[in-house]
């Protein structure tokens, strides 16, 4: 393995699915394109992954590049200024309309990656990050999808008797519809009480470290830690009275209107009705891909990269 390391990977200190590094949005290089045909449309700030069994992806366009289409297949494609990283394959499954534009769901067909060699890519699919829970094809295919840096939020929900906060990246904010887009897994016991009540709170995770932040993501949504053991202070949002963490920088109240299940993961999408920033210009915690990770210019939350 380290011999390996140096020969194909000699900067990198670590080898490991996702880098993680901390970003204002506006600081973000890579660019997504969505083609077909003579199309090319920038999707960039309005795409995200909401299934990873299958996968799937949603994007949002403007009404008249949606009318201006027949949506059956495209190629979604991942750049970072004009060298191209990742390339998606996927069909199109659903279009939903929305008031300025619409919403389009993907089944993820096929992926490849194109930083490094050939060979490089081999040895870090095949050997580096090989694992027995899941195949080839599903590593190809998320080292693809995280080409594009994908921000970590803080999910949150509270009834008379339960609440739950965790991280996620499988999401998607849709600013200029106002439209929020959560694929959150169908084991999560929270889930059936969020779509009871329509209600969820996300926050950005602007002043927190990240083992706080997976530490959060490993306490059972059965039974969480109790808010009052949490290592940092609590807020309430403004409507739901839901809890909120204190490193945020800014959090969003959203009400669900639709979901639909995928399979592993319930896509559910709501509308944002009070949105509150708590500091100015918040960052957030960002997965990003390996491969794009030894390419990028941003620093390692570590500063291994």
């Amino acid at each position: 393995m380290a011999l390996l390391k140096n020969i194909f990977f000699k900067r990198a200190e670590k080898i490991q699915t996702f880098a993680i590094t901390r970003l204002h949005k506006d600081n973000i290089g890579e660019q997504v394109f969505l083609e077909q045909d003579k199309h090319r449309f920038n999707i960039s700030g309005q795409q995200g992954m909401v299934c990873l069994d299958p996968f799937c992806m949603i994007a949002w366009l403007l009404k008249d590049q949606a009318d201006s289409i027949d949506f059956k297949t495209a190629n979604i494609r991942f750049f970072k200024g004009h060298t191209l990283n990742a390339l998606i394959k996927a069909s199109l499954t659903e279009k939903q309309d929305t008031a300025n534009g619409a919403l389009l769901l993907f089944k993820i067909e096929n992926a490849r990656n194109y930083q490094f060699t050939p060979l490089h890519r081999l040895v870090y699919l095949g050997w580096f990050i090989r694992s027995k829970t899941n195949t080839f094809y599903s590593r190809k295919v998320i080292s693809a999808l995280y080409s594009y840096p994908r921000s970590i939020i803080i999910v949150s929900y509270k009834d008379d008797g339960y609440y739950n906060m965790f991280p996620m990246d499988i999401h998607c904010y849709i600013e200029a519809e106002g439209i929020y887009v959560l694929g959150l897994r169908t084991t999560n016991v929270t889930l059936e009480r969020i779509l009871a009540a329509k209600k969820v709170v996300v926050s950005d995770t602007n002043g927190v470290d990240i083992e706080t932040v997976y530490a959060l993501g490993k306490h059972s949504s059965k039974a969480p830690t109790p808010i009052n053991e949490l290592p940092f202070g609590i807020l309430e949002s403004e409507n739901y009275h839901f809890p909120v963490p204190d490193f945020a920088g800014s959090y969003k109240e959203i009400e669900i209107v639709s979901n639909k299940k995928l399979g592993y993961h319930m896509m559910m999408i709501g509308k944002i009705i009070n949105t509150k920033k708590l500091r100015k210009d918040p960052t957030s915690l960002y997965h990003l891909g390996f491969l794009q990770s030894c390419k990028s210019n941003y620093q390692g939350i570590d500063g291994l990269f």
